[in-house]
This record gives C-alpha cells, sequence and structure tokens, in this order.
C-alpha cells in the first residue's frame, strides 16, 4: 500500500508546501494572508466548511493536491472539489487533484484543470502516481497548435529551398538539427564547420550504446553533414535556419508525454511531404491514420512491433507512443524502448530518417536495421506479435524478393503485386499476431488480369484470416503520393477457413475530417468551438469496427474469398434515406446548363418531400437488368476526330455533361442518344452518369443503357440516384466491369402477376413538379 511518505517522495519532497503542522496546507491561513476570507468561497451546499488538505505540491504555475482516505465516499469528491476551488483563488495556477486510498495502492486523479471533481471525470488513463516534472508536462511540455505547427513546417520548408538545402536531404538535414538542438546545440556566433562538428559530437554520444552505431553515423554524415548544400552553408544562413527550428519547431517536442509525441510525429510527417510531393511513389502516412492503426492492432505495453518497411519511422514512433502510455513504471517503459519496438529499412535516407526520427522520441536503443526485409540476417526475431507497414506500391526490382522477382517477365519494370509480395513474406516470418498494412485499392479489388494480386490474396487466406478492410479517403497521402489506398487487417497463424470471425468487416472510411489546404495539405476541420473532429470520427471508426456493426452508408460485415473483392463499396447499402427534392434539382439544373449553355438558372427546388422507404431494388444491366449497354467507340479523340461544328464529342467527366469539344461527323464513331452515359474511368468521375438526348461520339471510357421507356424526365430521376452510388469507384474501382452487377433503389409498381417494375410515369411526374423540371 501507498503511505503518506510514498506519495511525497514520488511526487517530490523538494515541492511540498505546508503552512500548518503535520505537514497540512491551511486555506484558511493562506487565503488570509493575501487578503481574501475563505466563507466566500465555501459553498452552501458543502456538508462541513473544509480548510486543510492532506498534502499540497506547488511549482511554476502548477499545483498538486492530495486528500488521504480510508475509503472513498461522496463526502470526499465534495472536499477535494472545495479544495481546487480554494486552490485557484489563491494562486491561479492549473490544478491536478488526487484521491488516495491508504489502504490500497488505488487512487482517482483529475488532470484536466476543470474543478469537476467525480469519478466520470476522473483521468482512467493514469493508473500510477507520477513524480511533479510529469504533471507539470501534462500542462506546460507543449504548445499544442496543430495548425500553427503545419503553417512553420511549410514556412521551414520554404527557407531551406531559398538556401538552396537540397530537397533529397532536407528531412534528414532537419531531423538531425532537430535532435541536436533538443540536446543544446550551441551554434551562435560559430562558423559552419564548428556547427557540423557540435551536431557529430551529440550524434556520436547519441549511439554510444547503439549496436549499428557505425552504419548510421556514417550514414548521417555521409548523406546530411558532408554534403555540399550543408558544407557551403553560410554561418548567418546556417544560424537562421537552426534559430527557426529552435523557436517553431523544437517547443513542439516533448518526449514525456502524449501531446508532445503527437505534435512532433505531425511535424514529420507533414514536412516529409511537402518535400517528397516531387516524387508521387512516396505514400507519407498521416499521424492520425497512424495512430488509428496502431488502436486497430490493439498495441499496448505487451506489443513486440516490427515496421518492415520504416521509411521515416512513423509507425515505429507513434507504437511506441502508444505502449508508453500503457506502461505503468519506469522499468516497463524501458523495456519497450530498448526491446520492443523494431524497424528494417532498405534505403540510406529514409534509414538515416528513422533513425533520426526515434532518437528525438527519446527511443533509448534505436532498433532500426538497414538492409532488406527479405533477408534473414535482417530479420527480427524477438517474438514480433504486432506489424504495422505501408510498403512500397511500386518496388523496384532491387527492392522485392529475389526469388519473385526471377518469376517477372523481361518488360516488367515495378512490383506486379503492388506491395502484396511485402505483405505475404513478412506473414510468413512473423506467423501470429496481428498484421495491419495500407495497401492500393487494386489489392483489394484483384481484377483477374492481376495474377499476382490474386495469387497472393489466395495464399494469405490460405494460412490467415482477414480481419477488416478500411476504404480510405482517396487523397490520404497528400502531398505525396497519388494512390487511393485501403487498410486490411489479418489475424496470422489462423487460417480464414477455420477462424471463428466468419466474416470479413468492411469500412467506408472515406471521410476522416480533413480537407485540402493551399501551402498546408491535408488539414483537420474544427467543430464551431474550434475543437478538432477527427476524434470523434475516429471513435466511431473503432466503435463500428470493434463491434462489428453494419451501418448503412458506413460499414458491412461480409463472407468473402480469394476472388471476391476485398471492399466496403462492394457490398455496402446506400443510404437513400437524406434523398432530397435538391439532389434531383440538381441534376435537372445541370442538364439545362449543359443543353442552354449560354443561360443560367438561379432558381432552386422547393422543399418536396420524397418517401425512399416504399422503393425497391432492381438490376441496372444485362440480363432482366433496366438497361441494355453498350460501349462508346473513340479511342483517341486526338488522331481520331477533325474540328468542325457538327455533333459533339463526350468525355469523362461529370460536368457540363460531359461536353469536350464540336468536331466533325465520324458515323462508325458516332452513339445514339436518348442514354443513360455511364462513366467507367478516370479519378475525377469515374462512377458517375449523364443524360444525352441526341446524337454523339464518346470516348471509350463510357458506356451507354438504353431503355424503350427512358425519357428526359425520367432520366433525371435515374441520373440522380445513380449518382447516390458514386462512392462505390474509384480510379483503382472501374465502373464499366460492375454495371452488370449493381443493384438501385427506385419507385416501384405492381404490374401484372404481382411482378415489379419501375414507377416510371412517378419519375417523370416526380420532375415536372421541380423547378424548369417541366421545361427540359
Amino acid at each position: 500500500m501507498m503511505k503518506r511518505m510514498d506519495i511525497i517522495e514520488t511526487i517530490g519532497k523538494d515541492y511540498l508546501t505546508s503552512n500548518i503542522e503535520n505537514e497540512e496546507f491551511s486555506y484558511q491561513k493562506a487565503l488570509k494572508e493575501i487578503g481574501k476570507d475563505i466563507t466566500e468561497y465555501q459553498k452552501e451546499y458543502y456538508k462541513r466548511k473544509y480548510k486543510d488538505i492532506d498534502i499540497r505540491f506547488e511549482n511554476g504555475g502548477l499545483s498538486i493536491l492530495v486528500e488521504t482516505k480510508a475509503s472513498y465516499t461522496d463526502n470526499d469528491f465534495e472536499q477535494l472539489e472545495a479544495y481546487v476551488n480554494y486552490e485557484k483563488e489563491l494562486t491561479n495556477n492549473k490544478v491536478v487533484a488526487i484521491l488516495a486510498n491508504t489502504k490500497n495502492d488505488n487512487f482517482l486523479i483529475w488532470t484536466d484543470n476543470s474543478g469537476v471533481i467525480d469519478v466520470d471525470n476522473a483521468n482512467s488513463n493514469e493508473r500510477v502516481i507520477q513524480n511533479l516534472e510529469y504533471y507539470f508536462d501534462l500542462f506546460f511540455g507543449t504548445k499544442n497548435n496543430r495548425l500553427k505547427l503545419v503553417q512553420n513546417t511549410y514556412a521551414l520548408n520554404e527557407l531551406l529551398h531559398k538556401y538552396g538545402v537540397n530537397e533529397k536531404i532536407r528531412s534528414q538535414f532537419v531531423g538531425t538539427c532537430l535532435l541536436s538542438l533538443k540536446y543544446n546545440l550551441t551554434f551562435e556566433g560559430l562558423e559552419t564547420k564548428q556547427i557540423i562538428s557540435g551536431i557529430e559530437i551529440i550524434l556520436t554520444n547519441l549511439l554510444e550504446k547503439d549496436l549499428n552505431k557505425a552504419t548510421k553515423l556514417t550514414i548521417l554524415k555521409s548523406n546530411v553533414l558532408d554534403s555540399q548544400d550543408i558544407r557551403e552553408l553560410p554561418k548567418e544562413e546556417f544560424a537562421v535556419i537552426l534559430r527557426e527550428i529552435k523557436s517553431k519547431i523544437l517547443p513542439y517536442i516533448n518526449d514525456k508525454n502524449t501531446a508532445g509525441q503527437d505534435l512532433l510525429n505531425l511535424f514529420f510527417t507533414t514536412f516529409n511531404k511537402y518535400v517528397g510531393k516531387a516524387d508521387k511513389n512516396q505514400a507519407f502516412t498521416p499521424d492520425h491514420i497512424v495512430h488509428f492503426m496502431c488502436k486497430i492492432a490493439g498495441v499496448n505495453r505487451n506489443s513486440v512491433v516490427l515496421d518492415p518497411c520504416c521509411g521515416s519511422g512513423a509507425f515505429l514512433v507513434r507504437a511506441m507512443t502508444e505502449a508508453l502510455d500503457d506502461c505503468d513504471t519506469e522499468e516497463e517503459k524501458e523495456n519497450v524502448k530498448r526491446k520492443q519496438i523494431y524497424g528494417i529499412e532498405f534505403e540510406d535516407t529514409a534509414f538515416g530518417l528513422s533513425t533520426t526520427n526515434m532518437l528525438i522520441h527519446g527511443d533509448g536503443n534505436s532498433n532500426i536495421v538497414k538492409g532488406s526485409c527479405f533477408e534473414e540476417e535482417n530479420y527480427v526475431d524477438k517474438g514480433v506479435n504486432v506489424v504495422l507497414m505501408n510498403p512500397p506500391y511500386n518496388a523496384q526490382r532491387k527492392h522485392c524478393k529475389k526469388e519473385y522477382v526471377a518469376k517477372w517477365s523481361a518488360k516488367t519494370k515495378t512490383d506486379p503485386s503492388k506491395g502484396f509480395h511485402f505483405v505475404y513474406e513478412i506473414a510468413e516470418k512473423v506467423k501470429t499476431g496481428k498484421l495491419v498494412v495500407l495497401l492500393p485499392m487494386q489489392c483489394a479489388i484483384g481484377s483477374p488480369k492481376e495474377k499476382e494480386i490474386r495469387h497472393y490474396k489466395k495464399e494469405m487466406l490460405k494460412k490467415h484470416t482477414l480481419e477488416a478492410v478500411f476504404s480510405l479517403p482517396p487523397d490520404v497521402f497528400h502531398p505525396g503520393a497519388n494512390a487511393s489506398a485501403c487498410c486490411m487487417v489479418f489475424n496470422l497463424g489462423v487460417r480464414h477457413s477455420k477462424s471463428n470471425i466468419k466474416e470479413t468487416f468492411f469500412g467506408y472510411y472515406k471521410d476522416d475530417g480533413f480537407v485540402k489546404k493551399k501551402n498546408l495539405g491535408r488539414v483537420e476541420k474544427t467543430d464551431q468551438s474550434g475543437k478538432g473532429i477527427w476524434k470523434e470520427i475516429e471513435n466511431e471508426w473503432l466503435e463500428l469496427f470493434w463491434n462489428r456493426t453494419d451501418k448503412i452508408g458506413k460499414s458491412v460485415v461480409k463472407q468473402v474469398n480469394e476472388t471476391d473483392e476485398w471492399l466496403a463499396e462492394a457490398y455496402m447499402e446506400t443510404d437513400y434515406s437524406d434523398t432530397h427534392s435538391l439532389d434531383f434539382q440538381k441534376s435537372v439544373n445541370d442538364y439545362r446548363a449543359y443543353s442552354l449553355r449560354h443561360q443560367d438558372s438561379s432558381l432552386t427546388a422547393n422543399s418536396i418531400d420524397i418517401d425512399t422507404s416504399n422503393w425497391e431494388y432492381f438490376k441496372l444491366a444485362g440480363k432482366d437488368g433496366l438497361f441494355d449497354l453498350e460501349s462508346c467507340k473513340c479511342k483517341n479523340a486526338t488522331e481520331l476526330l477533325e474540328e468542325g461544328t457538327d455533333i459533339e464529342y463526350i468525355g469523362a467527366k461529370k460536368l457540363d455533361g460531359g461536353f469536350m469539344q464540336w468536331c466533325k461527323e465520324a458515323p462508325d464513331l458516332t452513339t445514339k442518344g436518348n442514354c443513360i452515359v455511364f462513366i467507367c474511368d478516370g479519378q475525377g468521375s469515374v462512377g458517375y452518369t449523364n443524360y444525352i438526348d441526341h446524337d454523339f461520339i464518346g470516348s471509350t471510357t463510357l458506356s451507354v443503357g438504353r431503355n424503350k421507356k427512358l425519357n428526359k424526365y425520367n432520366a433525371m430521376f435515374i441520373v440522380t440516384v445513380l449518382d447516390k452510388e458514386r462512392y462505390r469507384y474509384s480510379f483503382g474501382r472501374k465502373y464499366k466491369t460492375n454495371l452488370t452487377k449493381i443493384m438501385i433503389k427506385l419507385p416501384a409498381q405492381s404490374v401484372s402477376k404481382g411482378k415489379i417494375e419501375p414507377d416510371w410515369e412517378f419519375m417523370e411526374k416526380y420532375i415536372k413538379t421541380l423547378p424548369h423540371g417541366n421545361n427540359l
């Protein structure tokens, strides 16, 4: 059990303050000394006139108040809350409040400075009493302003560009400077050679106990410190760079609390994206997605984590932070740092960057190996039970397993499995535990033409369980790679067919609450109070997954095999409940704008209710479908079409009905009108539809659907409904290959012998009730 003296020694005897006997503290006396009367702050509902707290600590704007009890009652919460209110009147300090049980090691702690002391408001993450420095860091360790840090990061990158520091070494240079400044690098008034020498000394000391010290120092020195850009950097410019990092980045570094770790992760990820934006193959995972993946993997103090393609070290840093947050003792924390976080990296630059990143975060021994994750000597056999990874999607021959490359054709330049063979080979080595990986959408789809992807999907299910797949935002790697990615979760070692998880969870997690902003990348949106919305979104994502919930428009649970598509878009039910007259009005306005381009309509629809509860599902196309399909014929407009004014060329875009240009007649390429146009390719518009009433020349990226009952009125209705299904498609998941599989929901009516058909008349009449709807 923790006695009174144990508590004082733990928090710090040097910070203990008392003004009466028994080392207690009288608020009545203290308030009186500054001219205040305690009775003015004693609430009428108090059971007693509380005056003296058991233990009080104070230092630098922080007060820690501890009330010791043999057991807790409601009165004890009231008593501690009174002391917190007195303290705020006395000092206006930030307050940590602790209710400690002297008969056992139980306690409750409040760290939110709200002054509300009850069971619900206690911090459940605090499992042991810490020293004052720890609590001080909670309040004062970082300037918790994410947007400001992103802005500073962008400005720093621009400064380095201005001073001629090559983009290839910028990340490593900044990381090295950041690390050196954290350990009190002296630079003011020194020559460039002296500054570089000081950095080398700090790096040498930090890596003293590292088994890979020589390799790491050589890479850091040759890649960065000995580069011409740095050696010839004028001392004045070097000093400006260091001042910027010291004043605008360094304050966000704090390896003793999670807030500091979070912001530093954000800095590294953001800076690497700016630097890597010229290379569209670099997929730097944003920190909030890394955090989500760690939660999915259940990273804790007992996890042994491996990232076999660790890049800048984002997964390793976040996993370490999560594990440390779950530790109760310093011994547990040291064990996590020294024995439970491992990385492998092939490229020199990324290896140096991840090493620096881990050192900045105070990782202890920096267990990162330089080499191939396919080579046995580089593999970490330390009881790994969690794998977090984002393998290269277009890996060159030298990055891939030799035996796999030997099977490629001579023309194959990059990995045809899009990174899936990395996943399989690592799973073969780790064998059990959880593997959470980011892969391009092609890997989830695995079309028949992509034989390697199909092969690895099959092999993974033979030995492991596909627990979940999450479809992520299409621009998740912005401003780095352009890849559309998904996150797959495998339970290693249990065959999919024999797992107790018979159905895989699929999440349509396309909206993470981040938006693209010029010069800032993707930035978190805020609510009316200014609070970021990601945390609430993440909680919903996690709850849906943990509870394996089917939610329309968000998630679905489905049994799949290796030949099926592994993504929510293929199986999830569309949410029609929010269908509104304005949706149909938009289709009408878009069509009018297309057919009468010189006019502009500012009218909007009245709020005409529409009930979708009685709609029925109909097959879109193919046998027994609503539409007969045919393909458009113009494969290369530049070569096949001549300028003219005879006929329109329609391309793969939603805007303006797909109109691209006027051209001369070309009967062999012409498509008849009065049809629905399905846009089958193109990241910007794939999955959208248009209606064309006249003959046109269409790109081969388009297919058209025909039905004898189709007219321009009911077509507006159907186009609107079809566009609600657009979320299922992207550059990776084509519209054309799925047209005959699609089911759409439409107003229905019974016809002869109980047969159900679309209510074409209702759809036409509804459109005609809308402004301009009767005048198409």
